[in-house]
């Protein structure tokens, strides 16, 4: 059980055991008196006349369109409703439950102006393993109102959730589990729907996937160091930090550990791509860290728009418009990381094509027994070129796009989600260019008459449990599949 004692306890280890391992979480009654302090503080506003966003007033373009004082609660209900129009398969439970995780929290600061019950209610869902279905797309919103209508509509019976697999009604879940349908106050139903949870917890999952495929990469081109028997000088850490490049010399000290040490006599310089790994790894790995500090902080953070804040200093108590619903870092973060992994791919697509040249691998030309008369691996090659090219497309920023909406009151989006749903594309690329890279690498260590490092040697001889050496044409389809399962696993990582 994990107690929430501030809005602000959560950090990406605790978010994880949340999301990924389902550990409950229990409420602070002090913080939850704190949240009705501040409710009871904004209902004051309303009550004295104070304009709302949302609530004295309509959304969007009809910001201006005053709200009935008796239709005021029914809005908040229908703003989950009328704007549910995403379609297509659902986002992972991880992120659909993350982003309640997030939105929980944000409440929790008081900032949103929601009741305790309504907080009450999402960590009971989190802790009743309520996953709603939010559609995967499309979502151009300047916020995500449309991913969080389909999410929070299922808190008032409305939609769908997910149970076993199977797509049930919301209110039918819901009794299921003796819970009664929420209805959403003052306030709530604004609240739900304006703020940006899915943006973080989409690229949580996406970083925490991005990571053990660096390690991969980074496997593999130590692999290839070892089958080619090209000088590990490269990869020392003095030079990493003559450059005062902490995540190049890990990666440099990473090689030297697949290699035990490596081969440091002095020898003609290996191509480029052999090279460069630890600076172009190491750049990944500097993103990687440096997205995943964002992320510690948004995991914190309120993003909520209009917030109820008190007085502070010469700032008067009231409603502030805000724009934290803006995942703009994040949607930078995306996008770089999408750049980076393709450049690591395109990494590996060098360093096949040597490893097919008998010039450069001192193997037998494409990896075949019977050079000319058999292929050997050289359509592994124009496969990772597919795979590659399709990358750079996909690396290119959605951050950088604009457009009017609502009339032109929401006239600028992040587009953080379609950033991650190109990177999350462009991961599955990547995976299976390290697949076929695999296969290529295993062929190698079978043509290579010395032996290889200790954990090298464990790694082939565990590649060597799913490919067989490639005596012979054969359809190597299936094989790269194997493989890439393989790397997904991690397996290959505990040697």
């Amino acid at each position: 059980m994990i107690r929430l004692d501030s809005h602000d306890a959560l950090d990406l280890g605790l978010y994880r055991r949340v999301v990924r391992e389902g550990e409950q979480v229990e409420l602070a009654p002090a913080l939850l008196q704190r949240v009705d302090q501040r409710r009871a503080a904004m209902l004051r506003a309303l009550e004295a006349g104070t304009p709302a966003y949302g609530v004295t007033t309509g959304f969007g373009y009809m910001a201006k369109h005053p709200i009935p004082a008796e239709e005021q609660r029914g809005l908040q209900r229908s703003v989950l409703l009328g704007r549910s129009v995403g379609v297509g398969e659902p986002l992972p439970r991880e992120v659909v439950r993350g982003a309640m995780l997030l939105r929980l929290t944000g409440f929790l600061s008081g900032d949103a102006g929601v009741s305790s019950d309504l907080c009450r209610v999402l960590a009971e869902r989190l802790n009743d393993d309520w996953t709603p279905y939010v559609p995967s797309g499309p979502h151009g919103a300047a916020g995500e109102v449309i991913p969080l209508s389909h999410l929070s509509q299922t808190l008032v019976g409305e939609g769908f959730v997910l149970e076993e697999g199977e797509r049930v009604p919301a209110r039918e879940a819901l009794s299921r589990r003796g819970a009664e349908p929420y209805e959403p106050e003052l306030k709530e139903g604004a609240a739900l729907v304006n703020g940006a949870p899915f943006a973080p917890a989409l690229a949580i999952a996406l970083v925490d996937r991005a990571r053990p495929l660096l390690e991969h990469a980074t496997l593999a081109a130590a692999l290839a160091t070892a089958v080619t028997s090209a000088s590990a000088r490269p990869f020392s850490p003095r030079i990493g930090r003559l450059k005062r490049d902490l995540q190049q010399v890990a990666v440099q000290e990473r090689l030297l550990e697949w290699l035990e040490g490596g081969d440091l006599e002095d020898r003609p310089q290996a191509p480029v791509s052999l090279r460069v790994v630890p600076q172009v790894h190491g750049s990944a790995l500097r993103v990687l860290d440096a997205v995943e500090g964002h992320l510690e902080q948004e995991v914190r953070g309120v993003s909520d728009s209009p917030l109820y804040l008190l007085s502070d200093a010469d700032e008067p108590e009231g409603f502030y418009p805000s724009g934290n619903f803006h995942s703009q870092v994040l949607a930078f973060d995306l996008d770089l990381l999408a750049i980076a992994f393709a450049q690591v791919a395109n990494l590996v697509e060098k360093r096949l094509h040597r490893l097919l040249d008998a010039r450069f691998s001192g193997l037998s030309e494409q990896l075949s027994l019977r050079p000319g008369v058999e292929t050997g691996g050289s359509v592994l090659h124009k496969g990772v070129v597919a795979l590659c090219a399709e990358n750079r497309m996909l690396a290119t920023p959605a951050s950088v796009n604009s457009a009017d909406t609502s009339f032109g009151q929401e006239d600028f989006q992040a587009f953080a989600f379609l950033s991650a749903d190109k990177l999350r594309r462009l991961l599955d690329n990547v995976e299976l260019v390290l697949a076929y890279e695999l296969l290529a690498l295993r062929q190698a260590r079978h043509l290579k008459g010395t032996p290889l490092p200790g954990p090298l040697e464990r790694v082939c001889d565990e590649l060597g449990q799913i490919v067989q050496p490639l005596e012979a044409d054969r359809p190597l389809g299936p094989e790269v599949d194997r493989l890439r399962d393989l790397a997904r696993s991690g397996r290959l990582l505990d040697y």
